[in-house]
Order: C-alpha cells, then structure tokens, then sequence
C-alpha cells in the first residue's frame, strides 16, 4: 500500500464506521456489500440477470472461465449497476462488490473500455493509484481494525473471523499484518 496519500487509511477507518452507523450496525458488526450497494442506491446482478445474455455467455461467465472476471460497473446516466461473479466464495464476490462499490465511493473516473474487432472488451487505462485505493478501501469496509481487534480478542480462530465476516483468509491476513494489531496486543501483554 505505497500509492496510498498521507491519511488514506484513516479515511478507510472512519468510511467504514460511518456505513456502518448509516446502515444501523454496530462498529464491530460484519458489513454485507450488498446491504451497503442497496443503501447507496446501486443495482447488483449477476451474469443470470442480465437481459438478453445469451445461456452460452452465461454458463462461460460462471463455469467455463469463471476465474478471468469479478466485478464490472456500468453506469448510464443516474444507473449504476454492478454485475457480480457469483462463482466464487463468499469472501471472493464480497470482497469484489465491496471493491467497486469503493471506487464509486471515492469517485474514481471509470476505466474506459473499448471493443477489438474480434469482439472482446479491452480496457484502454489502469489507474494504479485508484486501484490501490479501493482494495485498500474495500477491505477495510469489510474488517475494519476495531471489528478485527474485537475479535481477536474474543480470541476468535482466523477461520471463525473469515467466516464470520465474510472475508477470505489472504483479506484477513492483510488487514491483520496492515493494521498491526497483532504487534499491539503482543506489547500490550508484555
């Protein structure tokens, strides 16, 4: 997280404590993305969902090459949609919508795309810095340092936290190691 602007991280904080309150939940709660994309008046669906998405599409979307995609969004005018991979886990697809959701939160210009003459979409920028900003957004929607510091010491396993936040256990790892909490409650018991 090297491209991240002095106090990025504490905007993180205080964004994800502020959802949270918006969306009546306690602090330490776990948030679902899909809640926080209703609240903020955003469209999630999946490839299933789309109007005239050939089943052929479909099924190459979900089950042939599910792994090349996570998240697209598309905004038209006052729409904004998300169209999600539903064939990851739950930590993977919540962690994807709570990434776009972030850079819609921080009003990051979107990407351009563009169409070869083949037919595939190809996106003709990557801003690395908005990137960098809505992972590290997006995971500290998902854990922020006090839900994760309360459950740790609820002496909670990685795998109950993962699970109970709805995170994969690479995202509970980061936050851990950014947040250095683990080096706090070692200080703190020395």
């Amino acid at each position: 997280m090297s491209n991240l602007r002095r106090g990025f991280k504490t905007l993180c904080e205080n964004t994800a404590a502020s959802y949270r309150r918006d969306l009546g939940l306690a602090r330490v709660s776990p948030l679902d993305p899909v809640m926080l994309a209703k609240h903020l008046g955003i469209l999630v669906w999946t490839p299933k969902d789309v109007p005239n998405l050939g089943s052929d599409v479909v099924e190459h979307l979900t089950m042939t090459d599910p792994d090349s995609w996570d998240a697209v969004t598309i905004t038209a005018e006052r729409l904004v949609l998300v169209i999600l991979n539903d064939a990851p886990d739950l930590g993977r697809r919540n962690n994807s919508l709570a990434h776009e959701l972030s850079h819609i939160i921080l009003k990051h210009e979107p990407a351009h795309v563009f169409h070869t003459p083949d037919g595939h979409m190809m996106m003709n920028e990557y801003n690395a810095v908005h990137e960098e900003e809505a992972t590290c957004l997006a995971a500290t929607l998902l854990l922020p340092r006090e839900a994760l510091l309360h459950a740790v010491r609820q002496r909670m396993t990685d795998a109950a936290m993962a699970k109970h936040f709805g995170v994969s256990g690479a995202l509970l790892r980061m936050r851990r190691n950014l947040t250095g909490i683990d080096r706090q409650l070692a200080s703190a018991r020395s």
